[in-house]
């Protein structure tokens, strides 16, 4: 049986990975969101901006020595068939 963890880890991977843009799945596996999202703990998300297909933030996480750091992207998204997905981003 899995953990709570576990199930809100898989769960998440599955949304970024359905969340992004067909065209851009091509690079990253299920598997890859996955494995990246158990070895990431995010701890806060800041909008920084957000307009019709834009948003830019900063999201802070512990890496391996337990330091904060932060991922700063702006995001392009695009709305098809009633569902937003995630085309790419600049980081910062």
């Amino acid at each position: 049986m899995r953990s709570r963890y576990s199930a809100f880890v898989v769960q998440h991977a599955d949304y970024l990975y359905e969340s992004t843009h067909f065209s851009k799945r091509k690079n990253n596996s299920k598997s890859a969101y996955l494995n990246s999202a158990k070895n990431t703990k995010w701890i806060k998300l800041e909008i920084v901006f957000a307009a019709f297909d834009v948003v830019e933030f900063k999201a802070y996480y512990l890496n391996k020595n337990f330091q904060t750091e932060v991922l700063h992207e702006k995001s392009n998204f695009k709305l098809e068939d009633g569902k937003w997905y995630y085309v790419d981003g600049d980081f910062y």
